[in-house]
Formats: C-alpha cells, sequence, structure tokens
C-alpha cells in the first residue's frame, strides 16, 4: 500500500506532540485534550485583543465540522472550561468565552507551550521556520480546496 510521505509525517508529528504534552503535562483533573488547550489558547489570544468569537470562528481557525465543534464546547461547557454568553444584538448568536478556572489555566500553559515549541524547533533557522510555516499554509490550502 503506498504510503504518503507528507501525510505520514505530519500524523506522526502530531502524534509525538500529543504524547510530549501528555508527559510534561500530564493528564488535567477535567480531561482536556490537545485541542481543548488550543482553543482556550485561541479564545484567551482574542478575548485579549477585545474581540467576540462564536462557534464559526473555532471552526475556521481549527478547520474543523460544525457538529465536531458543537459537541467538543458542549462537553467544554460541562466540564467548566467555558461558558455560552448571550449577545445583545441577535438573540441566536452565542459568544464563547473562558471561564476563570481556563484563564488561570493558558496562563500557567502558555510558558509550557513555549518550552515545548523550542524543543520543536531545535536546530531550526528562522528562515527554516518561516519556510515550513509558509509550506504547511500551502498544504492546508490545498486540503480545503479538496473538501
Amino acid at each position: 500500500m503506498y504510503r504518503d510521505p507528507v501525510g505520514h509525517r505530519i500524523k506522526t508529528l502530531n502524534n509525538l506532540l500529543k504524547r510530549n504534552m501528555d508527559k510534561h503535562f500530564g493528564h488535567r483533573p477535567d480531561h482536556a485534550t490537545l485541542m481543548h488547550t488550543w482553543i482556550i489558547g485561541f479564545l484567551q489570544d482574542r478575548e485579549d485583543l477585545g474581540i467576540d468569537t462564536f462557534q464559526k470562528d473555532i471552526e475556521a481557525e481549527f478547520s474543523i465540522n460544525r457538529s465536531t465543534t458543537s459537541e467538543m464546547l458542549k462537553l467544554m461547557c460541562k466540564k467548566g472550561m467555558i461558558q455560552r454568553v448571550a449577545v445583545s444584538h441577535d438573540a441566536r448568536l452565542k459568544k464563547i468565552v473562558l471561564t476563570e478556572q481556563s484563564r488561570h489555566f493558558n496562563a500557567m500553559m502558555s510558558q509550557e507551550m513555549r518550552k515545548l515549541h523550542e524543543i520543536l524547533v531545535d536546530g531550526l533557522t528562522g528562515e527554516e521556520i518561516d519556510m515550513f510555516v509558509h509550506l504547511s499554509d500551502k498544504l492546508i490550502e490545498n486540503v480545503k480546496k479538496n473538501l
């Protein structure tokens, strides 16, 4: 069977990142996943900029479908990571906001995520990192075009 050299490496890298995070951070009592951690960071960044975040923003940022996002956000609400808050200009919309628990967790995780980033890019030049980001963005766009 043909094994795609690019896709295989992306999947391997994903698996190794997850294992590394589990090793360094352990399992959280609320069983937050790597994706939950990234969503919390995304929400924090947008909150810091004063930007409201809605489910569609998370779908777009992480390229995940509506039903998956909806289920994940329900679970995150249940575990006290986020809240859905009604907005005054549209009764149908609910913005996603972090709980204090998640803000505290994100502050602790930010430094650890920086350390993990340093491990990941060890031995790479700034130019190589920029090239990787550029090539990854192209790969993402190629796959999105075919969905």
